[in-house]
């Protein structure tokens, strides 16, 4: 065994057991570094007065001075050499958690609310998708969900209902992780009704049931037509079966949106509603119970209030019936305004008329009621003195039915 001789400020002794030299080194400032385990020397430094406890480098001699070298030697270069490799192995372990995590994984984001088109609805109708893999991402997002819900009804899902139909739907699906929306509800699109649909409806319609021309009507409002909403494409809008409520330039109809004869929604409008048309009105002032002459009435263009009243167009309508309210200049004479002057009255003596197989009898009875024309009222035959009931055919005639 070779010995060295001690020197000052060290204890230089050759190591005798180079087994034992340990790959970590203890790394100490430079001033105060042992040579303790090195690999790299065969002797080892005694400081008595220094308690060895510090941290370990991997590979390294001593510490460095710094970790970027500036100059180069055999020193620096090793570190060099270290460092790079280090850098290497780093990256390394990046790209394996970057190939276990990143690549084929696609990430999922429902949404809350969805409005969606008729028919099946798909996953990427109802969500949004992140990842690498553009054709796997459209692959999964074709996925049927479900059948869009009827227009007005929502549909609900849950999260794990969507993984599970996901899972069953795909066994070669990559990992797939959902965020989002914990529930997401799916309805019909919607948008609003416009006027221009509504007006052709209403005016066919007040066409056909009243006896007002198309020229002669004019639609001037529609209310809360903005909160009314119809689904999406085509449909059939229509009036319903409902009665309209006819008042004083105002009608409310009820419609129906309907698709393939299946009803979808319906709704009620109200209309703002005038006409415009020539109809017989009040020349002067008629007072109640008056019959109507000739001088009482003129045909003239004016507006009509009540849209429900049966105006009267021609004078023969009215002249010779009797007014039933009184009528201001300028009022439009209505059928219900006016009624048939009686024809026969109580104790008035008729002739009662009897046809049978082309056999015609003819005899005289006494009224026991008033009547008009066309009205049946009770007569008494005055030769058998029995009741009969006759309808009014004319000034004191009455006819057996």
């Amino acid at each position: 065994m070779i010995k060295m001789k001690q020197v000052t400020n060290s204890l230089l002794t050759l190591y005798s057991i180079r087994s034992t030299a340990a790959w970590f080194a203890k790394g100490l400032p430079r001033g105060e570094v042992s040579a303790n385990g090195r690999i790299l020397t065969p002797f080892h430094v005694h400081r008595k007065e220094k308690q060895l406890s510090f941290s370990i480098l991997p590979g390294r001699s001593c510490p460095p001075r710094n970790f970027i070298p500036t100059r180069l030697g055999e020193g620096s270069i090793r570190s060099l050499l270290q460092t790079i490799t280090l850098a290497l192995i780093a990256a390394v372990c990046l790209l394996s958690i970057s190939s276990l995590y990143g690549v084929g994984m696609i990430q999922v984001r429902l949404k809350g609310t969805v409005p969606v088109k008729p028919g099946k609805v798909l996953l990427k109708d109802i969500a949004l998708f992140e990842g690498e893999d553009a054709g796997l991402i459209n692959k999964i997002g074709r996925i049927p969900i479900m059948d869009a819900p009827d227009f007005g009804t929502v549909k609900t899902l849950s999260r794990h209902q969507i993984e599970e139909i996901i899972r069953r739907s795909r066994d070669d699906t990559p990992e797939i992780r959902t965020s989002g929306a914990p529930i997401v509800q799916v309805l019909l699109k919607s948008r609003q009704i416009t006027a221009d649909e509504i007006v052709p409806v209403l005016r066919t319609y007040v066409t056909e049931k009243s006896p007002w021309s198309e020229q002669e009507i004019e639609i001037y409002a529609l209310g809360n037509l903005e909160k009314i909403e119809v689904p999406t494409g085509s449909f059939d809008l229509r009036i319903s079966d409902k009665s309209p409520v006819f008042g004083r330039e105002k009608l409310l109809v009820s419609f129906d949106v309907a698709r393939k004869d299946n009803s979808l929604t319906s709704f009620w409008l109200t209309v703002g509603i005038r006409v415009k048309a020539r109809v017989l009105i009040a020349e002067k002032s008629i007072p109640h119970g008056k019959k109507i002459d000739t001088d009482d009435v003129i045909v003239a263009l004016t507006e009509i209030k009540d849209l429900d009243a049966a105006c009267m167009r021609d004078p023969s309508e009215a002249i010779g019936q009797i007014a039933k309210r009184r009528f201001s200049p300028g009022d439009p004479l209505t059928r219900e305004a006016l009624m048939k002057p009686f024809l026969v009255k109580s104790g008035d003596t008729v002739h009662l008329r009897l046809e049978r197989n082309g056999l015609v009898l003819t005899s005289l009875a006494r009224a026991e009621q008033d009547g008009r024309l066309g009205q049946v009222i009770r007569v008494r035959n005055l030769e058998f003195s029995s009741v009969l009931k006759a309808r009014v055919t004319g000034r004191a005639q009455v006819e057996m039915p």
